[in-house]
């Protein structure tokens, strides 16, 4: 019950966004399959060719999701012919006295002779490129940051019956990576609970790598590390140094100020010989650029 109301809970404040290619027309006719497109009520953000584009809803004439393939660009053209037709396609080749135009319902051969509105001089045979200022600088930005978490975990399996819930904070170090949208980081936190006859305390260290998928969009991170497990109760204490392993996926935002949001799930297994301690939970995430 615990992890469908935290499921549940996350898809609630999630916006649009779409993995799948699709189409982007400019309304200069320019035409681009992206990828990892998210909307937002004033812009549309998006990956293309290992870079990341924030374009404004009032430049784009159409988004079409039915579009196949990657990083790729074409330009659409329009040509009114001699009897007031007119045709709207992708220019595929050029002949001396033909066209040959790619439009929605086929392949047409056109006649330049028959074509009134169309100086064949200013078609272009190069693929159209996406102008500098679309660039997402908040994604270009490689500063690092810092940030505070909070986390309320529940423990898995055996480990549910002593000691059922654990909260606690720390802070992260991280930086974007050359690559769009991926991130790399160091983490450090400490966790609380108390159980039914003492406490646990969990002091983690992780390195992590993870992919967020636009300024408002999901992500996910994958950490390794090790954690000190500490145990009390009211005849003994012990404690134990183990190695533990990382999920998490959930939402992100990151603001114009460059100010990082996270709220996501997060699956922690501390790896031990005999009972391995497996928690999972909510966790909030702070940070800010240095």
């Amino acid at each position: 019950m615990q992890r469908k109301f935290y499921v549940t809970l996350l898809l609630a404040v999630l916006p649009f966004s779409s993995f799948h290619p699709t189409e982007i027309l400019l309304k200069t006719g320019d035409a681009f399959l992206v990828g990892d497109i998210s909307e937002s009520p004033t812009d549309i953000s998006f990956s293309w060719k290992d870079e990341k584009y924030k374009i404004p809803r009032s430049d784009i004439q159409r988004i079409d999701p039915r579009k196949k393939g990657t990083d790729s660009s074409y330009r659409y053209s329009e040509f009114q012919l001699s009897d007031g037709t007119v045709l709207r396609g992708i220019v595929i080749e050029k002949k001396d006295t033909k066209i040959i135009l790619k439009t929605e319902l086929g392949f047409v051969e056109l006649d330049k002779s028959k074509i009134s509105s169309k100086n064949f001089e200013e078609i272009s045979d190069s693929p159209p490129l996406l102008s500098e200022k679309y660039l997402d600088n908040r994604v270009q930005n490689r500063d690092w940051r810092v940030g505070l978490s909070l986390s309320g975990l529940s423990s898995l399996g055996i480990w549910s019956q002593s000691y059922p819930i654990t909260y606690g904070g720390g802070l992260f170090l991280e930086r974007n990576a050359t690559s769009p949208l991926w991130f790399y980081g160091f983490s450090s936190e400490l966790t609380y609970g108390r159980g039914k006859v003492g406490s646990l305390s969990v002091f983690s260290q992780a390195f992590y790598f993870g992919k967020s998928y636009g300024n408002s969009s999901p992500y996910w991170l994958l950490g390794v590390g090790a954690s000190s497990i500490s145990r009390s109760d009211s005849e003994e204490r012990s404690s134990a140094i183990t190695p533990d392993t990382i999920f998490e996926f959930g939402w992100s935002w990151e603001t114009k100020s460059q100010h990082l949001l996270r709220l996501g799930i997060r699956s922690q297994c501390n790896v031990e010989f005999e009972s391995s301690l497996c928690r999972t939970g909510i966790r909030f995430s702070w940070g800010f650029s240095l």
